[in-house]
C-alpha cells in the first residue's frame, strides 16, 4: 500500500494530461493488491484472479485510488487515517 500510494503521488503530481478521458482531465491509476501466506492450494491463478477483483473494487470506490480486501483499505482511506 505505501508503493501504491508514492506510485499514485508520482503520477497525480506529473499531471499529464489525458483529453479524450471521461473520467478526469489527467492520467490516474487504479490497481488491486492482494496478499497471502502461500500453502498447497495457493496458485498464481487465484493472486492474479483476487487482485482483478480488488482492482475493480477500486474502480467502483471512485477511481484514481488501490484497493485491498486484506487490509480493507484504499490509498485514498489511507491518506486520511
Amino acid at each position: 500500500m505505501i508503493f501504491a500510494r508514492a506510485l499514485r503521488r508520482i503520477l497525480t503530481h506529473s499531471a499529464r494530461p489525458h483529453p479524450a478521458s471521461s473520467v478526469s482531465r489527467f492520467i490516474t491509476l487504479s490497481g488491486g493488491i492482494t496478499t497471502c501466506i502461500p500453502d498447497g492450494d495457493t496458485t498464481v491463478e487465484s493472486m492474479v484472479t483476487r487482485a482483478d477483483e480488488a482492482l475493480y473494487a477500486a474502480k467502483a470506490r471512485g477511481r484514481d485510488r488501490f484497493f485491498s480486501f486484506e487490509m480493507q483499505l484504499d490509498t485514498v482511506e489511507q491518506l486520511a487515517l
